[in-house]
């Protein structure tokens, strides 16, 4: 993401039968698959995944890819720490004469499955959001699930829905899977739908709403962890509070 300092997100595609050797970084990833099927290696074991499929690999961990279905195969890459640009040190090693395993396992460890049949429509789960009402969140990748360095997330935002102007202490990413959103971000309007990528810097203030008739879902990542407390700072909860001490 251009401007970025801890994220580094990229939308992946491989053509069907093609390969991605096995490989490590000295930095965190986290996947989420949006299309096709894929046999993906992690260290000596392979599992097959599909969409709604996601999974992390932690810092050094040996994985590969390969695209076992007859369309291409699309997922979301979330990396942290940033990975270095071309040219400089090297993040990115090939271990000599490895091999993609062939034994398929059943999906254990930093893995699991989320996709939108499995949204629940209880008042309770859309009231998850602190400063936001119909808004849907389902964590995916976190500190619970073994990841260290960031984390990955599922959103949904019904018509109307929206959250209060707000920054924090991360980068956030928003890949938007379906539906049409009204973003403000440091006081610049944005408009962004399916495919489309929103970025906020850490301090930026934003808000977001659902301006259309069909409910806005997308996948959000964040880098570095959040903090423990403080996690949003809602500008029209501190000028509230100003205007309280200031009185």
């Amino acid at each position: 993401i251009s401007g970025s300092v801890h994220t580094g997100l990229s939308l992946n595609q491989l053509a069907s039968n093609g390969t991605v050797a096995p490989h490590l970084h000295s930095y965190e990833e986290g996947f989420y698959i949006l299309e096709g099927q894929a046999v993906v290696a992690i260290n000596n074991h392979a599992y097959r995944l599909g969409p709604g499929d996601f999974g992390a690999f932690k810092v050094g961990t040996v994985h590969a890819w390969r695209n076992v279905g007859a369309a291409p195969l699309r997922w979301l890459g979330m990396a942290a720490p940033q990975p270095k640009p071309v040219g400089k040190e090297r993040d990115t090693f090939f271990p000599k004469n490895a091999s993609i395993p062939t034994d398929l396992q059943p999906i254990a460890g930093l893995l699991g499955h989320f996709d939108p049949s499995q949204i629940p429509s209880t008042p309770e789960a859309r009231a998850a959001l602190p400063g936001a009402n119909n808004v849907f969140l389902q964590w995916m990748i976190d500190e619970k699930f073994g990841a260290r360095h960031h984390r990955m997330l599922f959103l949904e935002y019904l018509p109307g829905a929206s959250i209060a102007l707000h920054d924090h202490t991360f980068e956030e990413a928003y890949f938007i899977l379906s539906g049409e959103v009204e973003a403000i971000l440091d006081g610049q309007r944005y408009l962004a739908g399916p495919d489309d990528v929103l970025w906020t810097g850490v301090g930026c203030v934003h808000s977001f709403s659902n301006i259309g008739r069909q409910p806005v879902r997308w996948l959000e990542t964040f880098s570095p962890q959040p903090p423990a407390e403080n996690v949003f700072r809602f500008a029209a909860e501190w000028e509230q509070r100003a205007r309280d001490l200031e009185a």
